[in-house]
């Protein structure tokens, strides 16, 4: 199952979704003078959103043989790691007036989700594919 690149798509995209987990995904100072950091952890819906993406996409790499399950899985966490990017914009962007910080630093975090929705597109392409050779395959019989 890891021997399809596809595989190695959806492995990445989870690493990376458990690493948006974990690593802060803003900081900055406050009026006050306190450094602020901002995290998925502090939000329900980020949290359940980038946990939906992680898991979906480590159990996709099981169901190699069903494509059909595949594309429509990786469509469907494609479109959570959309609603994902946007909630995380506006959410930080509520932190910032929350705590009144006029500027900070996005981290590392907070640019993994776009590597997250590139990989599910390589593997929806893995997957495109496979289809294609197998469907090639089938004709020269």
């Amino acid at each position: 199952m890891i021997q399809r690149i596809q595989s190695l798509w959806l492995l990445l995209t989870a690493v990376c979704a458990s690493i948006t987990y974990i690593v802060p995904t803003f900081a900055g100072t406050g009026a006050d003078g306190v450094v602020k950091i901002f995290s998925v952890r502090e939000s329900m819906i980020l949290m359940f959103l980038i946990s939906f993406v992680a898991a979906s996409s480590f159990v996709n790499i099981f169901f190699f043989q069903n494509r059909k399950r595949q594309k429509g899985i990786i469509l469907t966490t494609s479109l959570a790691t959309i609603v994902f990017i946007l909630a995380q914009y506006l959410i930080v962007e509520q932190f910032k007036k929350d705590f009144l910080i006029p500027q900070g630093n996005w981290e590392i975090s907070a640019i993994l989700p776009i590597f997250i929705l590139l990989f599910q597109v390589f593997a929806f392409l893995g997957i495109r594919k496979d289809e294609k050779l197998l469907n090639s395959a089938d004709r020269l019989r």
